[in-house]
């Protein structure tokens, strides 16, 4: 597939209170944050307010032109993520995209940066998660049964006998590698 983007990931629409809080309660007043998709800054604005720096990273420059001023520590790019080389100093990424189709991409260039952790909607396209970028995976083929989240965006849950099914594995969810669907975009990690 070509770098084109899809059509879902053109739109723009702000996310409820409830959303923005959940990302907000995984920064730390020394991150600094790339905001993958920042909109019409109103996250940005709020991750300013409690960390150090927000690079604001937006591909529409029709949401940027319309900010007001903004605090001295947030920095505006308009490019395209997939194609724009992320700044070396970001502790923290941030991607609130359900519909997001570059999951894979975007966790291997915040890792390649030093980046440790991801703020994300995007791989459960439901609440928010911190994905750890620098963690060991399992190997997708070691999960006997139970759910997984894949490096690549993919998430599942491997079938096993009802009888096995324990509480635990309800709940728990191994973070993998190398997912049937990895293997069809070839993975690197």
């Amino acid at each position: 597939m070509a770098l084109a983007a899809q059509n879902w990931e053109h739109m723009w629409a702000a996310y409820d209170t409830e959303t923005y809080q959940s990302a907000l309660d995984y920064l730390q007043p020394d991150d600094v944050v790339l905001d993958i998709g920042a909109g019409d800054l109103r996250l940005a604005r709020r991750m300013a307010e409690q960390t150090q720096k927000v690079y604001a990273l937006e591909m529409n420059p029709a949401l940027l032109s319309e900010t007001a001023v903004l605090p001295p520590n947030v920095q505006t790019i308009c490019a395209d993520a997939r194609m724009y080389e992320f700044p070396t100093d970001v502790t923290q990424g941030v991607l609130l995209m359900r519909h997001c189709r570059h999951f894979q991409l975007y966790a291997q260039k915040l890792a390649e940066v030093g980046c440790h952790t991801l703020v994300t909607n995007a791989r459960w396209g439901m609440g928010v998660e911190q994905v750890d970028l620098q963690a060991p995976r399992l190997p997708f083929s070691d999960i006997v049964m139970g759910w997984y989240a894949c490096i690549c965006g993919a998430v599942g849950f491997v079938p096993g006998p009802a009888e096995k099914l324990t509480p635990q594995m309800e709940t728990a969810v191994h973070e993998v590698v190398g997912c049937p669907h990895c293997n069809k975009g070839q993975s690197t990690w």
